[in-house]
């Protein structure tokens, strides 16, 4: 299993390095292409205006919708 976490913002750094002491296979993901390879996705918290931007200029917006639709498991973390 590859897993993913969403690198635009927030502790995604903290968040891969928690995944790979697990022993789970995780990557950085800032683009499309990257998202297209994962099994699962973590989203670290951040604040809610920048990471809209921040999907949006970098091209993941859509594609993360359609991924998490067709069942992507994801999960969440808050900032705050």
């Amino acid at each position: 299993m590859k897993a993913g976490v969403l690198a635009l913002q927030g502790a995604f750094r903290e968040h891969r390095e928690v995944l790979e002491a697990l022993g789970v296979h995780a990557v950085e993901v800032r683009t499309p292409e990257q998202l297209a390879s994962i099994d699962a996705l973590l989203l670290p918290g951040g604040e809610s205006t920048t990471m809209t931007r921040l999907l949006g200029t970098s091209g993941l917006r859509e594609p993360l919708v359609d991924r998490i639709a067709a069942g992507l498991p994801t999960l969440g973390t808050c900032a705050g």
